[in-house]
């Protein structure tokens, strides 16, 4: 988009209770900002959502200087604005019943199709929620599937962090103008990611972290995502209007069970139960959207160091992914029952065989 009609787009957002949906509405309508600003009563009227009231604001404006101001901060801060009508706004966020108009991004560029998931969770985290939090997300990292989050205390910043520690893309999203860094401590991760992945904000630059931005914020941390994968809420907390977001816009949720007495379980649970995917690791969430990824993930062969003993990895031969009854494999490797017994009890705890009942066994 040209700047001059960027400058304008922003100053239709400046515009009292015009609104992103119906500046979008306006813009399919008329040419350029340009045009807008010069439209009658009447024009302005016949668009969808424009009343007297609103038309007066928008042909009554006069803060002409406030697009022209965000656009120099911008290039100032190393900022980009990114606004809807543009090539690289992301596809599964156009999607959405409000997208935001213009996005304000720092770091690398964003892309049009790329494949996402939102890890959010709560502030007031447990061991085991910062223990499930890295470990789908090191899953999702190694997928290569972009992690969003909001960049909040808690589990939203254990995403972040683990991500980054992963060199994989991540992208926050923020409750505030992006010159604004909430929380303080915050900092350095806001410069990590930046370096690998990208912030994003839909507030003008200076805007507060205040209450009200949050549930704004969240539509759009869903709205980048193929899935949504909440790690642990409480009751109320914000991790839940999240999930509600990405119901609304027909994306997938998961929810990591917890135990029923842990207050940080108790919004987890009620998804579960209202029909969100119970997961417990990332492999899950990426089986289940597959069919949706821009680019689908071919399941890398995992290589895993047993510290199996050569008694053991002899054994190990004669097992297959067909059960097979203790007889059996006793019979084919020569050696004794009591033996056999011992070594495929210490292979299972290993995680090298499986024992079904009937005393059978198959590899795992």
């Amino acid at each position: 988009m040209k700047k001059t009609d960027l400058i304008q787009i922003l100053n239709l957002l400046n515009v009292p209770k015009l609104g992103p949906q119906r500046v979008r509405n306006i813009m399919a309508h008329f040419e350029n900002g340009d045009a807008v600003f010069n439209a009658s009563k009447r024009d302005l009227c016949q668009q969808s959502g424009i009343d007297i009231v609103l038309a007066e604001s928008i042909m009554n404006y006069k803060d002409f200087g406030f697009g022209e101001a965000e656009v120099e901060k911008a290039g100032n801060s190393n900022v980009s604005i990114v606004s809807i009508w543009d090539d690289e706004y992301p596809i599964l966020l156009k999607k959405i019943y409000d997208p935001p108009a213009i996005l304000f991004t720092k770091g690398q560029s964003l892309i049009k199709e790329e494949d996402a998931v939102a890890i959010v969770g709560t502030r007031r985290f447990t061991p085991y929620g910062r223990s499930m939090a890295k470990s789908i997300a090191k899953d999702l990292n190694s997928a290569g599937i972009t992690i969003v989050s909001g960049m909040a205390r808690g589990i939203d910043s254990i995403a972040h962090k683990e991500t980054v520690k992963n060199d994989a893309r991540t992208i926050a999203v923020l409750g505030s103008g992006i010159d604004v860094i909430y929380p303080a401590e915050n900092r350095k991760l806001f410069t990590e990611i930046c370096e690998i992945g990208t912030v994003i904000s839909e507030f003008r630059f200076g805007t507060k972290p205040d209450a009200g931005n949050f549930p704004q914020r969240n539509r759009i941390i869903s709205g980048l995502s193929h899935a949504t994968v909440i790690i642990e809420a409480g009751h109320k907390s914000g991790a839940i209007l999240t999930a509600l977001n990405a119901v609304d816009q027909n994306r997938d949720v998961f929810a990591v069970p917890g135990r029923v007495t842990d207050p940080q379980s108790k919004g987890t649970i009620r998804l579960i139960r209202n029909g969100a995917f119970p997961v417990e690791r990332g492999k899950q969430v990426i089986e289940q959207i597959q069919a949706k990824l821009f680019k689908p993930h071919r399941p890398r062969q995992e290589t895993i160091n047993l510290h199996l003993t050569d008694d053991e990895r002899t054994l190990l031969v004669f097992l297959n992914h067909q059960p097979q009854h203790i007889d059996e494999i006793v019979s084919e490797s020569g050696v004794h029952l009591t033996k056999t017994l011992t070594l495929l009890l210490g292979m299972e705890l290993k995680g090298a065989v499986i024992q079904l009942s009937g005393k059978q066994f198959v590899r795992a």
